[in-house]
């Protein structure tokens, strides 16, 4: 099977609900990894739609709360040790200066890698509902952007029967330009966060 039978098949399947679920289920598992989001909202949304979309702002509170469980749990193990200990308390706590700023932390949710995100965030001593909150506000724009340029590649290929993307698209070019411009934003933010820890 080639490539672009592939991508006509998962376009134009039939799945169930069991399909979906299974979905889900890994999407959770994924978004608690270090596997780029963006992959796991690519493969939902081409291949269910709009119901991949749901699939994943459901599955992303649930998978970064994993990863803040196993994060809080294991650096609660490595604070015990003496040496890893004021490691802890010196360096990382001095980097973390804008942990109380909740547009920071957003914006930072927003722009940065969502594994890595996720572990700082652990790393920090703040509440599991100021956590979720964060996630589930800093991610939803970025998801609904890409879930746009996805779905409109994916109902391209399916009106032509082939892998064609139909580039007048607004509903692909619009996010595909917003989501440059945050790419952009992106490294303005990284360069701020960096002077602010200096």
């Amino acid at each position: 099977m080639s490539i672009e039978e592939i991508l006509l098949y998962l376009a134009n399947n039939n799945f169930s609900y069991k399909h979906i679920f299974i979905f889900f289920i890994f999407s959770i598992i994924g978004l608690s990894l270090p596997i780029p989001y963006t992959l796991i909202i690519i493969i939902n949304v081409y291949v269910f739609g709009w119901i991949g979309f749901f699939i994943v702002i459901l599955s992303i509170p649930f998978g970064s709360l994993i990863t803040f469980f196993y994060v809080k749990k294991f650096s609660n193990l490595i604070k015990k040790i003496k040496f890893f200990h004021r490691i802890y308390n010196k360096k990382i706590n001095k980097k973390i200066k804008f942990q109380n700023n909740i547009y920071i932390l957003i914006l930072a949710r927003a722009y940065l890698p969502f594994y890595l995100t996720s572990v700082a965030f652990s790393l920090t001593n703040i509440s599991i509902k100021k956590y979720l909150y964060l996630t589930i506000i800093g991610t939803f724009i970025n998801t609904l952007l890409m879930s746009f340029i996805i779905n409109s590649i994916r109902d391209s290929i399916i009106s032509y029967n082939d892998v064609v993307i139909s580039w007048k698209d607004p509903l692909f070019i619009l996010p595909s330009i917003i989501l440059l411009l945050f790419v952009f934003l992106n490294k303005k933010i990284k360069m701020k966060l960096y002077e602010n820890n200096n």
